[in-house]
């Protein structure tokens, strides 16, 4: 969950240029901003993986960017199928965002992760995480360069690279709004020691964590193969981006495919499908 609130942080900052897409100068789109955003996703999402049970979940967010760069931004998750009404997982950031040349960008933040007690979340080891990020525009397309170091009860550091098309699809009933796709690619490595943690909190004793009664035999889930220190590939990612733009405001639908690297995947080698649907409203 960790990995997609981090992606959601770095959203909401380059989501400006969707909305700036109206504005008339360069300048308009550097002011100071405050995004707000909601987002139902079918399944939590640690970079392309999953947990042993399927965890749908409600994310609400506030970002605040201002016009020197520098971001904070405050998320809560509720996990749909956990009992109460007790928030599952409370994330604080902070960073700063700049462009290197016209084409190029980079940012730099932390956050902070506050988990509830016995959480099924697969990323719930690493209550820390330190990001940097580039973003090149090729013009035909977008590449980014991101890591993370991410730390707590256990250490791992991620890598991802990605690539993807912003395309304009044109408007739908004005020409003060327009339609956005963008097909992307993602892979990502990294280290597993945050999947040994959570194989020891799952089959605690005294602390058990929420169990899907319809699961599958989990020494075939969640066999590892190689030391959980050794960089490998964690998974390749198709995402596929439609939204409805207008000058405040974006409503946007999500897919994202993802197969698992040898290190991590089942036996079968099976897919993963997530689905989101987000609203995001620009101040």
């Amino acid at each position: 969950m960790k990995r997609s609130f981090i992606l959601l942080v770095f959203a909401l900052l380059f989501a400006s240029d969707s909305f700036a897409q109206r504005d008339s100068t360069q300048e308009d789109a550097k002011r100071t901003t405050l995004t707000l955003a909601g987002i139902y996703g079918n399944n939590a999402n640690y970079y392309g993986q999953t947990a042993e049970q399927k965890l749908p979940y409600v994310l609400t967010n506030a970002s605040l960017r201002l016009k020197s760069g520098l971001y904070f931004s405050a998320g809560s998750y509720k996990l749909i199928n956990a009992g109460g009404s007790a928030i599952s997982e409370l994330d604080l950031s902070a960073g700063f965002e700049t462009d290197i040349s016209k084409n190029f960008n980079a940012a730099f933040g932390y956050s902070r992760s506050i988990f509830a007690k016995n959480s099924p979340l697969l990323g719930a080891a690493n209550e820390n995480t330190l990001s940097a990020s580039l973003a090149y525009d090729l013009n035909i397309f977008k590449t980014g360069l991101n890591t993370y170091y991410a730390f707590g009860t256990q250490r791992d550091l991620f890598m991802s690279f990605s690539a993807s098309k912003a395309l304009n699809l044109g408007s739908l009933f004005s020409k003060n709004d327009f339609i956005s796709f963008e097909p992307g690619l993602e892979l990502v490595g990294g280290t597993l020691h945050y999947r040994e943690e959570y194989i020891v909190r799952r089959d605690r004793p005294l602390n058990p964590m929420p169990i899907d009664p319809n699961r599958t035999n989990r020494e075939l889930n969640y066999r590892i193969t190689r030391d959980a220190s050794s960089f490998d590939m964690i998974s390749y990612n198709m995402n596929f981006l439609l939204g409805y733009n207008r000058s405040h405001y974006l409503i946007e639908t999500g897919w994202q495919i993802s197969a698992l690297g040898k290190n991590v995947s089942e036996s079968k080698q099976k897919a993963r499908s997530f689905f989101n649907l987000s609203l995001y409203y620009q101040f």
